[in-house]
């Protein structure tokens, strides 16, 4: 079977091809499906995402036993028990609580001793749990605002800056929603992820507007081999990413003596979701954008109207046909 060629890959999927209008409204419509998820969820439980036992509070408690998952349900059904799950060891399982009463509390823990004798318990209170939620809150908000000073500042100008700045928004608030959708809570977890996909975002659209705006030569062509890059270096991240997911999610199939390890699944699948988003933003929305910027830019600066983008190709075949 013949590999095909990485160029006729891309020509196939010319972005220079098609009216720029078009390509904004995708993204544009995606976030907005977003924002409608993250505000059906914020009436349904009062917060725009799920909140994990590190944000909301509650009780963790690892014990090891051959169990089922379905047999540990059962045996603390008159618990809140929010999510159980395979933890580090063999055979042995973390058993996440919502909040509860302190004669809860005692009755789980007399429970515990009679039925494992040896157990694990963590404890976080709602207090700690709203502190920390208020700390992963700032360090998003402070991430994201120093890395908008630095694109303005590498910049200096308002459009291209805003488009990166979107873009990186973007792919925040819609991985949020796809964390509603999968059932994917919140946690110290998630928000590192947060926070390494907009260190990711900026890098791609970066990358896009810087050779753009300061690269000589045709815009459409600009673009194309912009893209060839850009979309190369997403995919390489993809694959490493979802070789993580796999891992992470799988290892303890192949042995007992290995498990699932929730925190890089959920990291993982939290970048996957950002990292599809992101090719969406950058090569439709900021590309749209940059195209329609610059476009605009030349035709003010040799009084021309502008032409609309995706119809120079076409104009030029017509001119050639008609001299033929």
């Amino acid at each position: 079977m013949q590999i095909p060629d990485v160029d006729s890959l891309f020509e196939k999927v010319d972005i220079t091809k098609y009216p720029v209008r078009k390509f904004i409204a995708i993204p544009l419509i995606i976030l907005f499906i977003a924002f409608a998820v993250l505000a059906y969820t914020q009436v349904s439980i009062d917060s725009p995402v799920r909140l994990g036992t590190d944000f909301e509070g509650g009780t963790v408690v690892k014990v090891v036993t051959g169990e089922s998952q379905e047999a540990l349900e059962a045996r603390f059904a008159a618990y809140p028990v929010s999510s159980i799950r395979a933890s580090g060891g063999e055979n042995e399982m973390s058993i996440e609580f919502g909040q509860m009463s302190d004669s809860q509390k005692d009755e789980l823990i007399a429970m515990l001793q009679a039925d494992y004798g040896s157990y694990e318990l963590r404890d976080i209170s709602p207090l700690f749990g709203e502190e920390l939620q208020g700390q992963a809150k700032d360090a998003v908000v402070v991430a994201f605002i120093l890395m908008a000073l630095v694109v303005f500042v590498v910049f200096r100008t308002v459009i291209p800056p805003l488009a990166v700045i979107f873009a990186a928004f973007s792919n925040i608030v819609v991985a949020l929603a796809c964390m509603n959708v999968v059932g994917l809570e919140l946690s110290l977890g998630t928000v590192a992820a947060l926070l390494m996909l907009i260190g990711y975002s900026v890098d791609s659209n970066i990358l896009l507007t810087t050779n753009l705006l300061r690269k000589k030569g045709d815009l459409n062509e600009k673009v194309r081999n912009t893209m060839k890059t850009g979309v190369t270096m997403t995919f390489t991240t993809f694959v490493a990413i979802f070789a993580m997911f796999l891992v992470s999610s799988t290892i303890h199939l192949f042995s007992a003596h290995f498990a699932p390890i929730p925190i890089l699944r959920d990291i993982s699948l939290v970048i996957l979701f950002g990292l599809v988003m992101d090719l969406m933003n950058t090569w439709l929305f900021n590309a749209g954008v940059l195209r329609w910027y610059l476009e605009r830019k030349e035709s003010k600066k040799y009084g021309k109207r502008p032409v609309k983008s995706g119809a120079t190709k076409k104009k030029n075949a017509k001119n050639k046909s008609s001299m033929v």
